[in-house]
């Protein structure tokens, strides 16, 4: 089987995301998150082109991201951090006042949400946030297969880290099956590749 057919198969990409999106042991118990100070999401993307709905313009990550982020504000009472800078293809569009907008439209009070406009990826979201999270306990919720890097960034200042993963591309079965070939198959394969990279760059270069 040739490789290009190979990330046709879902099966293989289940085998590729698996150790990104399970490897982590996570709880959705609110008492395991009662002594948190913030809730961390970090950004995704807001699409600024064409004539679309609102709410289509968010990604998939984002929705999810910032629906859980918002449940769990509500439910616990505890500040979001809302971050991420002008990095959408329209310059003059901060992608975290979005975000803000979008929280606050979810029922989020205004006292819950801290609008940190800064940001165009994890590591500077992290340092933009510096401030309030140092030796502070965080909820981090983000995509399962970002969760271990953006941890990872997050404990080089945190007491301590309890994770939420949204935004599963992968069931966490390795039970193995054969289906048709599947465009989906290819775009879950670059979701894990592209993370993969991540990973090897922070690695060489923290």
């Amino acid at each position: 089987m040739s490789l290009a057919l190979l990330t046709t198969q879902p099966y293989f990409a289940d085998l590729l995301l698996y150790p990104l999106e399970h490897e982590i042991a996570y709880s959705e118990a609110l008492v395991e998150f009662e002594g948190t100070d913030f809730i961390v999401t970090p950004a995704c993307y807001y699409s600024t082109v064409g004539k679309v709905s609102e709410i289509s313009r968010w990604s998939h990550c984002s929705l999810q991201r910032l629906v859980q982020a918002s449940k769990l504000s509500k439910e616990l009472d505890k500040p979001i951090l809302v971050t991420g800078g002008n990095f959408l293809h329209d310059p003059n569009a901060n992608y975290s006042q979005k975000a803000f907008d979008l929280l606050f439209d979810l029922g989020v009070p205004r006292k819950n949400l801290i609008l940190v406009a800064k940001g165009v990826d994890t590591a500077s979201e992290v340092e933009s946030i510096k401030s309030y999270i140092t030796k502070k306990n965080v909820i981090l919720v983000t995509s399962a297969t970002h969760m271990k890097r953006a941890s990872l960034l997050l404990s080089e200042h945190c007491n301590e880290i309890n994770i939420f993963p949204v935004d599963f591309h992968s069931s966490g079965s390795l039970a193995p099956y054969l289906k048709i070939p599947s465009v989906s198959a290819m775009r879950r394969v670059e979701i894990a590749l592209y993370e993969y990279g991540a990973r090897v760059k922070y690695f060489l270069f923290s």
